[in-house]
Formats: structure tokens, C-alpha cells, sequence
């Protein structure tokens, strides 16, 4: 009899554990999930790297701004502040956190475009428009035909697109001082964005244009004392509503495509991709896109690809997931997906990650491994740790 009470008390204190054991496992498992772990890449060693990561970035929280999750609240990085934008003003933040400044505006939808010294704060469907240097104003104004779109060069000249009923579209320059210096009426063609380029001299127009069976792009150079354009290049089958300037050359993306142009309006090259997810918007050397490529070989893969002005590839590697956006600062890249923002070089070199409890909407490196992360209605600075 005492035999049988010692076994069942060794198999009861054996079942008491196994249940321990398998309590702490699902609590695991639910926190890795919450904390953005993915579970594609299981292991053990893995998941308990990925915690100690976790906990150590949370730790380095420096700050939190909070804004509304409505839809109307805009937030961007420009210059060292923190700009949160919403239909009742704008504010300014510093890298601790602390309000620096705030300006009363009533708004419809606004937006904010920037350049590295400047920044607008556009009414999209309104006709208010507000022209900053650092935390100054430096004009605004009421213009006569509601905003479709904005664009800010470094040079500091604002090229705003609206619409009206006389025309379907206007491209409009406007100088530091506010004074309208280039106006281009489109009667017929619509109108995606348009930018000052070559320090002003030029204006770079992107249009749609359709025939009964596709819809494409053509990208319009126009000199800004002279009637007609002095170079187009169209492509048939792809809209590219991104336009981004490296030095004197353009850089336009679309769904598949990207193009690059010189300062004469003349292509250069284009590659094709099965699908592009994003480009880097602040790369000065390089021009760096995620998506889904096909090799010579037919293996398809989702990468990262570093090109050099002549389209070739000087580095590539593959994505740690689905990117929704990259940031690059010096030779870090940032890639961020929905819930993650990983740190790379541009080797591809994995340096660090940061995961986050809420989606992310953007993000962007500061230097010293600090990121701006805007998620869950929430702005943090955040330090990825270094890989361990």
C-alpha cells in the first residue's frame, strides 16, 4: 500500500509540472504573437533571442507623443523635429519629446511635403497652403482653385497641382517669397504631381494618359520660360506616381516599373520588376527598391536591390518579410513592414529590429541606431539594439 501511494504521488507531482510546463508554453506563444514575432522562422533559441531584443527596445523607449488615430492627423520628420499635423494646427516636437511650438490652422485634409530646409502644410480639396523654414513662416496663401497635390524642392520652391472647372488641372510655382514664378494651365490631361527641379529652372509633370485599352504615364519636362516641353517620356502600361530627384537625374516608380532620366529629360534605363513594394526616398547614391523580381534563371524572390546610376545591381538581398517602407540614414537602411521595423546595411547585413504591439505607419532613422516610429496613435523614439 505504501508503494502504490509513492507512485501516484511521483505521477501526480509529474502531471502538476507538465501542466506548468505547458501554461508557460501557451503564455509564451501568446506573447511572442502579441510582441510581433514571426512564427515562420521558429526555434527556441530564436524566439528567446527575440524577447531578450524586445524587452531591451522597450526599455530604450525615449519618448511617446500621442495623436489622433482619425484619419486626419499627418506625421513626418522634417529637419531634427517631430511634426504632428492635424486639421487644427500644427505642432513641433524635439527629440525629448518636449512641444517646442504650435501653430493654430483649420484645415480640411492636410498634408505636409518637405525638403531638408523646408516644408509646406497643403489643404488637399481645400485652397490653403502654408510655406515653413524651420519653425518660421515664411508666407501662406488662399489660392484660387481647390489642391490635388504639393510638392516642396530644396531649393524652396513649392509646385502645387489644382483643379478647376475651367481646366482639369494647374501646375503652379511658387517662390521663398510666395510670388508665383511658373503656371501651367492642363485643359485636358490629369494631373498626378509635379515638382521644381535643376533649381528651379524646370518642372517635371506627371500626367495620365489612357487609349481604350491602357493607362499609362508621361512625364513631361518643361523649361519654366518656355511654352512647350522640351523632353517627354511616356511609358503605355504603368502609372508611376512616385518621381523622386537624385542630383540632377529623376527617379520614377510604379507598380513594376522603375525609370531613370537624366537632367535632359532623356532615359537612361528602366527595369522591370513583377512587383515593386517601395523605393528608398532619401538615397543620394543609390537607387534602392524592394519588391519581387525575377532572375535570368526564372527563380523568383522578394529583395532588397542597391542600383547605381547606371542600373546596375551593386548589392542585393532577400526581405526578412512584406516591406511597406524603407528610410535609409548614411549606410543603415531602415526596412519597416507592419509591425516591424528591421535595421540593415546596405550590404544586408542585419543589424538590429524593432517590433512594435500596433501596425506601423512610418518610420525613420535619426543616427545612433534611433528610429521615429509612428504606430498605434503613437509617436515613439525607439533604440534597435544591436544584434546580438
Amino acid at each position: 500500500m505504501v508503494k502504490i501511494k509513492k507512485s501516484s504521488s511521483i505521477i501526480g507531482v509529474i502531471v502538476f509540472l507538465l501542466l506548468i510546463i505547458a501554461i508557460s508554453i501557451v503564455a509564451f506563444t501568446v506573447y511572442l504573437k502579441n510582441a510581433g514575432y514571426d512564427f515562420s522562422t521558429w526555434s527556441i533559441k530564436d524566439a528567446i533571442a527575440y524577447v531578450n531584443s524586445n524587452e531591451k527596445v522597450k526599455a530604450s523607449l525615449a519618448l511617446e507623443i500621442p495623436f489622433s488615430q482619425d484619419g486626419s492627423v499627418d506625421c513626418k520628420l522634417y529637419k531634427n523635429y517631430t511634426i504632428v499635423l492635424s486639421k487644427d494646427g500644427i505642432k513641433w516636437y524635439n527629440k525629448s519629446g518636449k512641444l517646442l511650438q504650435e501653430n493654430a490652422l483649420t484645415l480640411t485634409r492636410p498634408v505636409l511635403r518637405s525638403s531638408d530646409k523646408y516644408m509646406a502644410i497643403a489643404d488637399i480639396a481645400g485652397r490653403d497652403i502654408y510655406f515653413y523654414k524651420d519653425k518660421t513662416l515664411l508666407w501662406s496663401r488662399k489660392l484660387d482653385n481647390q489642391i490635388i497635390n504639393a510638392n516642396v524642392s530644396k531649393d524652396g520652391y513649392c509646385t502645387v497641382v489644382t483643379q478647376s472647372k475651367e481646366y482639369k488641372a494647374s501646375v503652379q510655382v511658387i517662390d521663398l517669397n510666395g510670388v508665383d514664378k511658373y503656371t501651367k494651365l492642363c485643359a485636358e490631361d490629369i494631373v498626378l504631381g509635379a515638382k521644381s527641379i535643376h533649381n528651379g529652372q524646370d518642372v517635371l509633370i506627371t500626367k495620365v494618359v489612357t487609349d481604350s485599352v491602357k493607362t499609362g504615364t508621361q512625364l513631361e519636362f518643361n523649361n519654366i520660360y518656355q511654352e512647350k516641353p522640351f523632353a517627354t517620356v511616356s511609358i503605355a502600361d504603368s502609372l508611376l506616381p512616385i518621381v523622386i530627384s537624385q542630383g540632377e537625374n529623376e527617379i520614377a516608380v510604379g507598380q513594376n516599373v522603375i525609370l531613370f532620366m537624366d537632367k535632359q529629360g532623356k532615359e537612361v534605363w528602366r527595369k522591370r520588376a513583377d512587383s515593386i513594394f517601395c523605393v528608398a526616398p532619401n538615397s543620394e547614391k543609390y537607387v534602392i527598391i524592394a519588391g519581387t523580381f525575377t532572375s535570368t534563371s526564372g527563380v523568383t524572390k522578394q529583395q532588397v536591390l542597391v542600383l547605381n546610376a547606371k542600373g546596375e545591381e551593386v548589392y542585393s538581398f532577400d526581405q526578412p518579410e512584406n516591406i511597406t517602407g524603407m528610410h535609409l540614414n548614411g549606410d543603415e537602411l531602415a526596412l519597416i513592414t507592419q509591425k516591424s521595423v528591421y535595421l540593415y546595411t546596405l550590404k544586408g547585413n542585419k543589424l538590429g529590429q524593432y517590433s512594435a504591439r500596433n501596425e506601423i505607419k512610418d518610420a525613420y532613422l535619426v543616427g545612433g541606431n534611433e528610429a521615429v516610429v509612428i504606430s498605434g496613435g503613437t509617436i515613439s523614439l525607439v533604440k534597435i539594439q544591436a544584434k546580438e
